[in-house]
């Protein structure tokens, strides 16, 4: 199988005829620089005479994996076997796909989608990969200016962006964390760069983002997505205040030190060694399916989409951003990243979440793919990086109390923690992974039962509570974050987590940890 994936394509030779029909042609994509979402045209032949109802399969292209026929009937092949229709693009890279028609296919073709990406900085100053803060006098407006295809990218995947032009812009100031304020709008002209102009603020530290939204003409299905925060220093003494708080350097800085070091300690790998399959999941091996829902990021899903798949297809995720990071659909997955630029230096700093609303369930299974990409930064200050189960209603986030953690990882460290909190307890416990989660992709999961509460890492239990103390008993929701410091430097870190799943507690069995988790008293209240 791999090996017709990797294989050369043969081109189809000769005149079609219904006696004589072409052989199967490599399949091709035009545009071929797009998104995910994005329409385009899908051409080829089946190699076979005769209309046929087309169907699209893809493979994931690794070992193990089959070729997964999609739902839908996708077009009908011509009467010589070729076949031309609109549909839209993947956005997961790497990805193949071929189109069958009853029991032929066409050559497969390897998927490549760009990443939607937009830039913003204060007009009149260079573009800068970086997202510098902007600096304005007070009393005096000033433009913002933004790019929808940036020549300073983020990485390849940003490279010859196509234009939409007509689509909406959002000039967004932030209130706090979770509100932003709509301040005027516009639309992408046929270069794909514009500004807003005139705007005026006080003086102190303002911070505005630009979201490109919804593209849904001409066949698109395209998802919002935002730029990183740009903080604009309004007057002399924002400016200074920002120097002194924000140093910006990018000198050499110390080696982590203790459970962070590249060379962990023993005490920092302590716990039972973990050896599990890199694909296995606990959803799979316990036979949690039909999912209740699966956000799967395949197209031109945004933050609010709903689940790809699922019998209960509700919810989306908002974000959260106290500093310079952003959350945002990148290549198949749900990202979080801590700066702009995905490199070593400054600018990463504030805790920046997303969080699924309109999904709840009191009792249940959730499971997530985790994966941390990193700049090879280590200045002491890594970022928490966290997976866990919240109480949705606000009113029942009592200080921690109701919090179970699916995993807190460490883009350093093997060991993966999780635990849960009461009012009056706190459990905690861990593993070792097969590797640091910069290159090995952790499966996380938690069962949520009336009477416990079981933790699956790879699809291994590793941890369990019973007793209706742990079970918070409040409808609960996931949330993915990079916890930071407030504006303390951290160590630029990126998550992807490649899907996000959940399941009923009455599939399958429920499961009990030979590994019962210790606990202590909660020693203080917030």
């Amino acid at each position: 199988m791999l090996s017709l994936l990797t294989g050369a394509l043969s081109a189809a030779t000769g005149t079609a005829t219904a006696s004589l029909p072409p052989a199967p042609s490599a399949l091709a994509v035009s545009p071929t620089s797009y998104v995910g979402g994005q329409a385009v045209t899908w051409t080829g032949s089946l190699g076979v005479a005769g209309p046929r109802a087309l169907v699209l399969e893809h493979h994931m292209g690794r070992p193990g994996d089959a070729w997964v026929t999609e739902p839908g009937v996708v077009g009908t092949s011509a009467l010589d076997g070729s076949f031309s229709f609109v549909h839209e693009a993947p956005s997961m890279m790497n990805i193949h796909y071929r189109v069958r028609g009853g029991s032929a296919v066409s050559a497969p073709l390897t998927f490549l989608a760009k990443t939607q990406d937009l830039t913003i900085r204060v007009a009149g100053t260079r573009a800068d990969a970086a997202n510098p803060p902007g600096r304005v006098e007070a009393g005096r407006p000033f433009a913002i200016a933004v790019d929808t295809t940036p020549d300073e990218l983020r990485g390849p995947t940003s490279r010859g962006l196509p234009v939409f032009e007509g689509r909406t812009l959002t000039l967004q100031r932030r209130v706090d964390a979770d509100t932003w304020d709509t301040l005027a709008t516009t639309t992408v002209p046929a270069d794909g760069a514009t500004r807003f102009t005139d705007l005026e603020a006080d003086a102190g530290v303002v911070v505005y983002r630009v979201r490109a939204e919804d593209h849904r003409t001409g066949g698109h299905r395209i998802g919002w997505t935002q730029s990183f925060p740009l903080y604009v220093l309004v007057g002399e003494q924002a400016q200074q205040a920002w120097d002194r708080d924000h140093p910006a350097t990018t000198s050499p800085r110390p080696s982590y030190v203790g459970a962070a070091a590249a060379a962990p300690t023993r005490a920092a790998t302590a716990g039972r060694a973990l050896q599990a399959a890199p694909g296995a999941t606990a959803g799979q091996r316990l036979r949690w399916f039909p999912a209740l829902f699966d956000f799967a990021w395949e197209f031109g899903q945004s933050l609010t989409s709903l689940p790809a798949r699922g019998t209960r297809l509700a919810g989306g995720w908002v974000d959260h951003s106290e500093g310079a990071g952003r959350v945002s659909k990148v290549n198949g997955g749900l990202a979080i990243d801590s700066k702009r630029l995905a490199t070593a230096g400054p600018g990463d700093f504030g805790t920046t979440r997303a969080t699924l609303r309109g999904n709840a369930m009191t009792y249940g299974r959730w499971e997530a793919r985790m994966r941390v990409r990193d700049a090879a930064e280590r200045t002491g200050h890594p970022y928490d990086v966290l997976a866990e189960l919240v109480p949705a209603a606000v009113g029942d986030q009592d200080c921690g109390a109701g919090t179970i953690r699916l995993a807190r990882i460490s883009p350093h460290s093997r060991v993966v923690r999780f635990g849960a909190q009461s009012a009056q307890h706190r459990w905690s416990g861990r593993v070792t992974g097969p590797d640091t989660p910069t290159r090995f992709a952790y499966a996380v999961a938690v069962e949520v039962g009336r009477d416990h509460v079981t933790w699956f890492v790879n699809g291994v239990p590793v941890g369990t509570v019973t007793g209706e103390e742990v079970v918070p008993g409040v409808p609960l929701t996931l949330r993915l974050s990079l916890v930071g410091d407030g504006a303390q430097e951290m160590d630029h870190t990126g998550l992807i987590s490649d899907w996000q799943r959940g399941f009923p507690i009455t599939t399958g069995e429920e499961t009990l940890s030979r590994d019962r988790l210790p606990h202590r008293a909660v020693a203080a209240r917030c």
